[in-house]
């Protein structure tokens, strides 16, 4: 039977299995319900379920393989009659309450029903032994768990009510880290953003370092068929191209990698450069240098002694440690300074092929390697201490810089007519040459002899000022046709050279101011 106004089918009262209650909420469910269907059983409606039907509780599971019936009632004992499936269903769920801090919450009421309290107990005892771990330390985490969530809820509420607005802007907004309710930090993205915009470039500036090297290579084959004279360079050792060090797995050596090359300079077009051309720039820079050091020399005044920077020290011993702390200044920048190179190898290096005027001043003060320099301060030390003394500090420096000049200019010269256009030269071995050759020279008829021979001995293993020095230019020349070693001989001979010429002009001056402080009767008579 149907009922007209309700458009369902009419149930008797012997049929209705539901009671008085629910039958009038399902009523009042129809009433206020349109569907587009003509016709809706009670059978088929929804609201009977006054409350969702809870999950099933299983916990965690302890071992792959689940308990047997011995091991079960072994735990429960065997009067406790529970099954396999039962036993195993409640230690699991035991251990998950012991891990999520829940212990204290009810149990499932099908477990309840089912099993006495004091079996509970005595399962939560063997999961206790056999199961170790820190209960209250899972129910301080329940806690802070629960904190944290009901602090969600008011922040939630209070979005709602429009008593609080996050940063964010809106409820439902993207949370920040850790679900913070203030939304992300604009500078935690700002600078993830920069972080990740800095790894690209710095991988690409290393795709690019990595990618240079056959770069490298053609220039350095553009630049050598460019200049003819350094294909026939028999070292080639300095002209070819390295494999590049990746930064990431050998970052030192990228980094010396990527200053020697910003040092070496490939645009250099040599060519058109003529010989006339490069002894015409060395040679300027050659006669100013003789210039300022003779005005200097002329003009010098020795400071008194309270105005010296270091007055307790002998001015002879000052000047020359000056000159050897410069000197390992430099070599300290060869061995230790990859980005002071560029500079070293444009004004502190001669190079025959391509003269830089400065770098005829700057190498007398720079050495590549110890022993080079060792030797030039020993003998600077010994000897130029002994010659400051003689000829004072004016004379001294000015003798030593134009001398070096001179050495680097003559061994410049004589490489490029010989066409070794590709050597290149540094050292103070030009302006210690001229110290010794000025000393030979001053003391040319005294007789020069070794410290460390015994007394009697010195008198046989002497010889005069000017014989030394005609020694030491012989063995120059014995050492450069037999090419004993890689050494500038150019360069100390022209030291010689300047140094025999300066002592002698030194003496000649000396003499004619005697001559201008005699007497008439001293020079008619005396002499």
């Amino acid at each position: 039977m149907a009922d007209p106004m309700l458009g369902a089918p009419f149930l008797e009262p012997a049929s209705i299995k539901c009671n008085f209650a629910a039958l009038h909420l399902c009523v009042l469910s129809m009433y206020c319900t349109r569907t587009t269907s003509s016709a809706r059983s009670f059978t088929s409606s929804r609201c009977l379920r006054t409350k969702p039907v809870p999950k099933v509780e299983y916990g965690v599971q302890l071992r792959p393989q689940p308990f047997t019936t011995a091991e079960i009632n072994a735990v429960f004992g065997s009067r406790a009659r529970i099954t396999p499936q039962l036993g195993n269903r409640i230690l699991g769920v035991l251990q998950g309450r012991r891990l999520d801090g829940t212990l204290d919450l009810d149990l499932p009421s099908d477990i309840t029903r089912s099993v006495r309290p004091s079996s509970l107990d005595v399962a939560l005892q063997w999961l206790r032994k056999n199961y170790p771990l820190d209960e209250d330390a899972a129910i301080l985490a329940r806690i802070e768990r629960e904190e944290l969530q009901e602090e969600e809820k008011l922040v939630r509420r209070a979005e709602e009510l429009g008593l609080y607005k996050p940063q964010s802007g809106s409820y439902g907004a993207e949370l920040g880290d850790s679900n913070d309710p203030y939304g992300k930090s604009v500078l935690k993205e700002t600078r993830k953003r920069n972080e990740a915009r800095l790894l690209a470039e710095q991988e690409k500036k290393r795709q690019e370092w990595l990618d240079g090297e056959q770069k490298e290579r053609e220039k350095l084959e553009h630049m050598r068929q460019k200049n003819t004279s350094l294909q026939r360079f028999e070292d080639t050792a300095s002209l070819e191209v390295r494999e590049r060090a990746d930064p990431n797995q050998r970052p030192l050596l990228a980094w010396i990698q990527k200053h020697h090359l910003r040092a070496t300079d490939w645009d250099l077009d040599v060519s058109k450069l003529t010989n006339g051309g490069r002894i015409l720039r060395i040679l300027s820079i050659t006669l100013v240098t003789f210039g300022l050091c003779y005005v200097f020399s002329n003009n010098y005044q020795a400071p008194a002694k309270a105005d010296r920077l270091w007055p307790d020290v002998p001015p002879a011993a000052a000047t020359v440690m000056a000159i050897i702390g410069t000197n390992v200044g430099i070599f300290l920048l060869w061995k230790l300074c990859p980005p002071a190179w560029r500079l070293l190898n444009r004004h502190f290096i001669t190079v025959a092929a391509y003269p830089r005027p400065l770098s005829l001043i700057g190498n007398v003060f720079s050495h590549q390697t110890a022993n080079h320099l060792a030797l030039n301060m020993v003998v600077l030390w010994f000897v130029g201490t002994r010659l400051h003394d003689e000829i004072g500090r004016g004379n001294f420096l000015a003798l030593y810089l134009a001398s070096g000049v001179f050495g680097s200019f003559t061994s410049l010269t004589v490489n490029i007519m010989k066409g070794n256009l590709g050597l290149t030269a540094l050292g103070a071995s030009g302006a210690i040459s001229a110290l010794v050759g000025a000393w030979c020279m001053l003391h040319a008829d005294e007789k020069f002899t070794f410290l460390f021979l015994p007394p009697e001995w010195q008198d046989v293993a002497s010889a005069k000022g000017w014989m030394v020095l005609t020694g030491l230019v012989a063995l120059e020349f014995v050492n450069m046709f037999t090419r004993r070693a890689l050494i500038d001989y150019w360069a100390h001979l022209g030291g010689f050279l300047a140094g025999t010429l300066w002592s002698t002009a030194y003496k000649m001056q000396k003499d004619n101011e005697q001559l201008i402080n005699k007497t008439w009767f001293e020079r008619t008579f005396r002499d």
